[in-house]
């Protein structure tokens, strides 16, 4: 996330000089964290689930018994902790993109 707002330092200041506050800089960035990395946990349930099932169809074929399922508590828990630790690691670089001075900012390409 530090990245992305080193890339958009332009944008904040502009965004600033129009008048955003800072709680909707923060905000925005808080957002973009979570959404980023659910969008990682999601695809990562998803990509283990396939693998499960690929497991369930090789021992199968080699007579072996293994049944595959997915609860649905361990999916809400992986959601939520990448939900968690999206907003864990982004308040600061959020914290930091919302505190900027918008001279400075726009200044900085």
């Amino acid at each position: 996330m530090y990245v992305a707002v080193t890339e958009r330092t332009a944008e904040i200041g502009l965004k600033k000089a129009v008048g955003a506050k800072p709680a909707d800089i923060l905000s925005e960035f808080l957002i973009e964290a979570v959404l980023v990395t659910l969008l990682g946990g999601v695809i990562g349930i998803a990509l283990g689930a396939i693998l499960g099932a690929l497991v369930a169809v090789i021992a199968e074929t080699n007579n072996l018994v293994w049944t595959f399922t997915v609860p649905l508590y361990a999916v809400g828990l992986a959601c939520g902790v990448a939900a968690c630790l999206g907003i864990g690691f982004g308040v600061l670089p959020a914290r930091s993109a919302a505190e900027l001075d918008p001279i400075e900012a726009l200044r900085y390409e």
